[in-house]
């Protein structure tokens, strides 16, 4: 099981102390300090809705800083943003071999922790 985030980010923080706390031993990535690949953005983007643009977030400082709501962008042009710029992901990511999850989502999470 692979966790992503960003370590000053309070939701990344409160996800990992979820798993912590369920007995989910997995490593915090920080994708702000490492960015993932293209590669890893290209087979992460085939496991969820919306493809590579649903990776991104439209919530974010660096999302809005760079004026890309409303932009249409191709599939590299996002991978190239994404694998540059890790604040621009959603967070956090908790991948694991039969599940995609992105963001915090408690019941997923509570999903995943019967399954451990």
């Amino acid at each position: 099981m692979e966790f992503y985030g960003y370590k000053k980010c309070s939701t990344c923080r409160k996800a990992f102390k979820d798993l912590e706390e369920k007995g989910i031993e997995t490593e915090f990535q920080d994708f702000v300090k490492t960015p993932p690949t293209k590669e890893q953005l290209r087979e992460w983007a085939k496991r969820v809705d919306g493809g590579i643009e649903a990776l991104a977030n439209p919530r974010g400082t660096r999302y809005r800083e760079l004026g890309l709501k409303g932009k249409s962008l191709t599939e590299e042009e996002w991978l190239d943003l994404l694998s540059q710029d890790g604040k621009l992901l959603r967070r956090p990511l908790l991948i694991g071999d039969d599940f995609f999850v992105v963001g915090y989502d408690q019941t997923a999470y509570a999903h995943i922790g019967k399954k451990a």
